[in-house]
């Protein structure tokens, strides 16, 4: 089986090839910062899917995760990304990104083998098992992916 998150790898790749253009009427941040937040958590979430314990399974019912999983829609702007997954704005290059994504694709090959039992602990949705879990990171890739066009459609 392919690796999952395959086609939001590649897309996210491609814009590794232009320079980290800005649109502050789109976002404060360029489109590297969004690849490198995109990449990073990507990058975390199989070893924490790799280590989760079945008992400690414990999804939450929400509102808004419902509509984000249900239409694959994440509003923009309305919530803050945790640190361990938020770039620095200014300490971002290409060579750092390209490292990162040859680790996130290492990474998410490892969710082809990864027990559908296992999960992610999302910070508002709760546990995510592997099917949502993988569901999630391709809406939340999309999403940045959605951003990064508007910064360059803004140019």
């Amino acid at each position: 089986m392919e690796n999952p998150l395959q086609k939001e790898l590649n897309r996210l790749a491609a814009h590794l090839d232009q320079e980290d253009k800005r649109a502050a009427s789109v976002s404060k941040a360029g489109i590297y910062w969004h690849v490198d937040h995109c990449l990073r958590i990507l990058q975390a979430v199989p070893p924490a899917m790799h280590k989760s314990i079945k008992e400690n399974y414990r999804p939450k019912r929400s509102f808004t995760k419902t509509l984000i999983m249900t239409t694959g829609y994440i509003p923009r702007g309305k919530a803050r990304s945790p640190k361990h997954v938020t770039p620095e704005k200014n300490a971002l290059d290409r060579k750092a990104i390209t490292a990162r994504l040859k680790d996130t694709i290492k990474q998410t090959n490892k969710l082809v083998d990864l027990a559908e039992s296992s999960f992610m602990e999302h910070p508002f949705f709760g546990s995510l098992q592997k099917k949502q879990a993988i569901k999630f990171m391709k809406i939340h890739t999309r999403h940045h992916l959605k951003i990064i066009r508007d910064i360059l459609a803004n140019q």
